[in-house]
């Protein structure tokens, strides 16, 4: 892919949790946002990110998350739902999604192996303000790994 044909591509980095975040990152210019409470709103913002773009020069990012055994019934229903409704929203709009676990993702990034969870937010969260400067003040724990993903895949992954 050329460099000028790059500058197309909108990557956007979907982390699906109710307190995660949507990014969207096209050329230089990132936008941030917390995952909004309904999916009416989810819908609406991520309606608005799309824009104009076509289908075809989008490239979702959505991590590919599961419930753990020791997560409560009512979390995993919310967590679950929550999720499907971004699997939604997307395939409503006919673009494709790229899936990748955390461990993929995360491992990429070079964090470190071994830290905490609080730990290891917190570091992806120093991360992503390190990378994106000009939206340090909007990537907060809730919308890091969100503004990671967006860019694993314009950077790392290559997702074409």
């Amino acid at each position: 892919m050329s460099k000028s044909n790059s500058k197309l591509i909108k990557y956007i980095g979907i982390d699906p949790g109710k307190s995660g975040g949507i990014a969207t990152l096209q050329g230089r210019t990132m936008k941030v946002n917390k995952c909004p409470g309904t999916i009416d709103d989810m819908s609406m913002i991520f309606a608005l990110l799309i824009g104009d773009t076509p289908p075809s020069n989008i490239r979702v990012i959505l991590e590919k998350v599961w419930a753990r055994p020791t997560d409560g019934k009512a979390s995993i229903f919310t967590f679950a739902q929550n999720y499907g409704n971004w699997e939604g929203i997307v395939s409503s709009h006919e673009i494709k999604t790229y899936y990748v676990t955390p461990q993929t993702w995360i491992k990429s990034m070079g964090c470190p192996p071994k830290l905490s969870k609080k730990d290891r937010k917190n570091h992806l969260k120093e991360l992503a303000k390190k990378k994106y400067p000009k939206v340090a003040k909007k990537i907060i724990l809730a919308t890091a790994d969100a503004v990671l993903l967006a860019d694993y895949g314009k950077n790392i992954a290559k997702i074409k």
